[in-house]
């Protein structure tokens, strides 16, 4: 039963904390930020930009190039017999766990 009643006073707390934070969100909120309205004096000449000169684009003359073809692929050799980089992984594993799984909580 004690347990039932500080369950209930903390969710109320907190209940209380959540509507009062939701209520400060909501005053802040309704205030206004703003600039004062000020008049921009201008004649409608002032409002565009002037216009910019059309651009004369020099002539270029047309130059081929050729491109290079792309040096061959280097020669791979194959060394005969193993390596022993790969096993046969048939999944039988080495050492104490042998054909158990896991083994770290040994």
């Amino acid at each position: 039963m004690r347990n039932l009643l500080t369950l209930v006073v903390i969710g109320l707390a907190g209940l209380l904390g959540a509507a009062s934070i939701g209520y400060a969100a909501y005053v802040v909120s309704r205030d206004t930020v703003g600039s004062p309205v000020t008049k921009v004096k201008l004649t409608p000449n002032e409002l565009a930009p002037v216009r910019a000169r059309p651009r004369t684009t020099p002539t270029t003359t047309a130059t081929t190039t050729r491109a290079t073809p792309p040096p061959p692929p280097p020669a791979t050799t194959v060394e005969p017999g193993d390596d022993h980089g790969g096993g046969d992984n048939d999944g039988s594993g080495r050492g104490r766990n042998r054909g158990r799984g896991g083994g770290d909580d040994d």
